[in-house]
């Protein structure tokens, strides 16, 4: 369900209303979108890497969240994934300060991240990567922040180099039990 907004509504509008809505719901800065839920594949990417990352990074230097919202400059979004610096309170609900943002892409949903979140998220100065996953095959894209933009990796075999979180990623241990 998307709603199309009358009148202009703020962030902080949103957030407002959001908070005493169930589910979650992203807001492009002109229509409220409701989040459904991703697919077995995607579940388990996302499960893989919240693992992975957890067991991998310092938690004293960097916090790792799972859906949480992400206030995009005008707009609000859920990555699938987000690595933020330590520590954030257990009462945060919505992130300013991302350093690493991971999305799984499905049909669905990979024309919004890969055109409209993209360039969002390019205005949040703290994000230094953003990675999209493809469900349907093993294959990952990295984007690097640069002076020029985001810079694009592909990785197909070997592991995700995540150097501003210190780590790299293994891309079967992302997909482990996945069927691609």
């Amino acid at each position: 369900m998307n709603i199309v907004l009358r009148e202009l509504w703020t962030v902080p509008r949103f957030l407002a209303w959001e908070d005493g809505q169930e589910g979650k719901h992203e807001f492009d800065g002109t229509r409220i979108i409701e989040m459904t839920g991703g697919s077995r594949a995607h579940q388990r990417i996302v499960a893989n890497l919240l693992r992975l990352l957890e067991d991998s990074l310092d938690p004293v230097r960097f916090d790792v969240v799972q859906e949480m919202r992400v206030n995009a400059s005008g707009t609000i979004r859920y990555p699938d994934i987000s690595v933020v610096t330590a520590p954030i309170t257990e009462d945060t609900k919505t992130l300013h300060d991302a350093v690493v943002l991971f999305e799984v892409l499905s049909e669905d949903t990979a024309e919004i991240e890969l055109g409209p979140k993209l360039a969002e998220y390019a205005r949040l100065q703290s994000i230094r990567r953003y990675v999209t996953i493809d469900q349907r095959q093993m294959g990952v894209t990295s984007r690097e922040r640069t002076q020029s933009g985001w810079t694009p990796t592909e990785v197909t075999s070997g592991s995700l180099e995540l150097p501003e979180l210190g780590t790299s990623l293994p891309l079967p241990a992302i997909y482990r039990r996945v069927r691609v």
